[in-house]
């Protein structure tokens, strides 16, 4: 069945997912376990940053993301709420670099597959790590069989995402249980005081890792983007956020808060950090199956974390194509599953190709933190895109009544949400360049990330003027 938009004949979807699934999706996109590793590195430092970037990325984003999403549900999200705010060009490069970001950015999520998964194994196995054909074929065989199952249809697809979800729960959940007995027994590894709590901003390498937290609760404007496939969108989205945001802040700092007490400063890898606080914890009370139980959990916490990103991701490229930006064949739905299947298949292609290019003449950690720092600047472009869409449609007071009570009454809230979230996205995208303490060579670092985010924006507008220029 089809039915006719502004766009034009637009393929019917299937709405499949309900409040569940989207509370799930939203956990299963936004709690990365490999996140926590990353910005634990600064101890109980690092308690202070999630909670600043709570309440100065996470809430306004949530508040946006319900606001724009009720007053229009329609499939495509931000791309929707862009393009009819600024116009086509706008909505395609909001749309092409949050495509770009993800796409640049699964490889990492790829890449701890296999590493966690050796932590099931034993210590035998963990010289594997570092080993190049083992990599490949499991981060490309996971690849192309969740790329299988969401051309099977969303039906299927779903559970991928269903089962990290609740694997992200548990995982978190085991971590504070086993962290607690740890403590009883053996006592916090970093020891703590007041002053510990406060990041040493002095420190330059701090500032990157802010971008990092922030982009860590990254996620909430991924269901509006599968509108059309979600049940009752305008009632579902915005209780899905609440919902969801309360539990992410819960897990990150539950899960932060062990990873400190049971690993030693400094010593937290920036891959499997929480996979690693398993091992530390089983090997420290002797019981082994604390460390392999820990290893399945994250494995498939990461899996749902991969797969929802997927499933979301694939939709970018379908409503493009929608609007002929792309070649029509994006737009096609499978016609007895109703998946977009070319711009699944072609999603895989580009992500196996990345993937390989990516780690070809470098180490795992390196490849892992260019692509990192790249997805973070492509990623934050669509989100100012956003926040000023917030306050152009209120002006406009386009589409149907939001859902935001407090908007409803103060233009003044609208304005301080949209001012908070556009300065701290602005400001992650610039202190994103700044490398890291665990880059070793700087200046080749900002040279590879600006270099090549400029070089895929500058491939995406030349598609889109090439595009343009054919359709009139």
């Amino acid at each position: 069945m089809q039915k006719e938009t502004s766009s034009g004949t637009v393929p019917q979807l299937h709405r499949a997912l309900n409040l569940k699934d989207l509370i799930l999706l939203n956990i299963a996109a936004i709690v990365g376990l490999s996140s926590l590793a990353q910005v634990a590195q600064f101890g109980f430092a690092s308690l202070s940053l999630y909670l600043l970037a709570i309440f100065t990325f996470l809430i306004p984003s949530g508040l946006m993301v319900a606001e724009l999403n009720a007053r229009m549900p329609g499939e495509g999200g931000f791309y929707l709420w862009t393009r009819t705010a600024f116009g086509n060009f706008h909505g395609y490069v909001a749309a092409w670099t949050y495509w770009l970001s993800t796409i640049v950015w699964l490889p990492t999520v790829m890449i701890l597959l296999p590493i966690s998964s050796l932590y099931i194994l034993g210590d035998d196995y963990l010289s594997l790590a570092e080993n190049l054909w083992y990599n490949i074929s499991v981060c490309l065989g996971i690849l192309w069989s969740v790329t299988i199952l969401n051309i099977l249809g969303m039906e299927r697809a779903k559970w991928v995402q269903n089962i990290g979800g609740v694997a992200t729960w548990i995982s978190i959940i085991f971590l504070l249980v086993t962290g607690v007995v740890f403590i009883a027994n053996h006592g916090s590894i970093q020891p703590f005081s007041a002053d510990k709590l406060i990041p040493d901003f002095t420190d330059f390498s701090v500032l990157p890792y802010f971008a990092i937290v922030a982009f860590c609760f990254g996620g909430l404007e991924l269901a509006p983007v599968l509108a059309g496939e979600i049940q009752n969108p305008k009632r579902n989205i915005p209780r899905a956020i609440i919902i969801s945001s309360i539990s992410v802040g819960l897990l990150y700092m539950a899960g932060i808060l062990m990873l400190i007490v049971t690993v030693p400063e400094g010593e937290i890898g920036i891959i499997a950090g929480v996979v690693q606080s398993f091992n530390r914890v089983s090997s420290a009370m002797g019981i082994p199956g604390i460390g392999i139980l820990g290893a399945i959990l994250v494995t498939l916490s990461t899996l749902g974390f991969f797969g929802s990103w997927m499933t979301g991701l694939a939709r970018v490229p379908f409503v493009i194509g929608l609007d002929h930006y792309l070649p029509d064949a994006f737009a096609k739905v499978h016609p007895k599953w109703g998946s977009p299947v070319i711009s699944l298949l072609m999603q895989a292609v580009v992500l196996t190709f990345l993937f390989l290019s990516s780690i070809a003449g470098s180490t795992i950690k390196e490849a892992f933190l260019t692509l990192l720092v790249m997805s973070i600047i492509l990623y934050f472009i669509p989100f100012l895109y956003m926040f000023a869409a917030l306050v152009w449609h209120k002006k406009q007071n386009t589409g149907n009544e939001g859902v935001i009570p407090v908007f409803q009454k103060s233009k003044a809230a609208v304005w301080t949400v949209a001012i908070i979230g556009f300065g701290i996205t602005l400001f992650s995208i610039i202190i994103s360049i700044v490398p890291t303490r665990d880059v070793e060579n700087k200046e080749l670092f900002i040279v590879k990330v600006v270099g090549g985010a400029v070089l895929l924006i500058g491939a995406g507008l030349t598609v889109y003027f090439l595009k343009r220029k054919k359709n009139h």
